[in-house]
């Protein structure tokens, strides 16, 4: 048996299904905004632009601080954003087939966030595989973390595919492609044994900075379009904090 769970194939699949299970959980929870009106909506996306924000400024920033410093943790951000700006670019509103310019907007937010989130997963998946042959037990331990991590990212993909009108097999499609790389990195981790701790720094920062320009691009603005009330901005900070101690609970 403890051959089966220490083998190569055994760590890779564990990583796929454990990006898979955080992001389809959080991605299942979305769908209780289907058939709400507009200020739910606005509140909701605030919510999730206020938690996404906490947990870049609480645990992906942090970690990256620690793995490396602080002038890795700014060139991964700006490289973060370069790449946010370009993608921006080329997946602009009017070159995405969907609907209106309202669908297209959230849709071009969920693919990018996606893409962070792969990135993310992958050193994510690279310290669970070589926990696996150190202490299984752990390994357990940090995939559950890293399931219930994934939730709040699987919230805000989901709603962002659900404003924009996807399909049910995107929302498959999307949870399988963001859980690859955490089963590449899992792969990684048990044949490597660890990673440069500066590879480590600069590919936290790197999924931050993205995350951060989707934030600020399309969350936040699009949940002030959506609902120009109080109860938007009410939803950035109880987000905010609801982040804040989402991280607080992980550590």
């Amino acid at each position: 048996m403890y051959s089966i769970i220490s083998s190569p194939i055994w760590t890779g699949l564990s990583g796929i299904l454990t990006g898979f299970a955080g992001i389809s959980i959080g991605i299942a929870i979305s769908h209780f905004t289907k058939q709400r009106g507009r200020r739910f909506r606005g509140t909701a996306l605030g919510f999730i632009g206020g938690l996404m924000l906490a947990i870049v400024t609480f645990d992906l920033l942090p970690e990256s601080y620690e793995q490396g410093n602080v002038f890795l943790t700014a060139a991964g951000i700006i490289l973060g954003l370069a790449l946010a700006v370009f993608l921006d670019g080329a997946l602009h509103h009017d070159n995405i087939l969907i609907g209106n310019r309202y669908s297209g907007r959230f849709a071009k937010a969920a693919i990018l966030m996606a893409i962070g989130i792969g990135i993310h997963n992958i050193p994510s998946g690279i310290a669970l595989g070589s926990l696996f042959l150190a202490s299984p037990i752990k390994a357990f331990h940090l995939a559950v973390a890293l399931v219930i991590h994934g939730i709040p990212e699987g919230l805000a993909v989901g709603l962002f595919l659900k404003e924009s009108k996807a399909k049910s097999s995107t929302l498959m499609m999307i949870s399988l492609l963001t859980s690859l790389p955490m089963g590449l990195g899992s792969l990684l981790g048990r044949i490597v044994g660890t990673i440069s701790p500066t590879v480590t720094s600069v590919s936290l920062a790197f999924a931050g900075g993205m995350i951060l320009y989707i934030i600020c691009r399309e969350t936040l603005p699009g949940a002030t379009d959506t609902w120009r009330g109080r109860m938007s901005a009410i939803g950035n900070i109880t987000g905010f904090v609801a982040g804040m101690l989402f991280v607080s609970f992980l550590h």
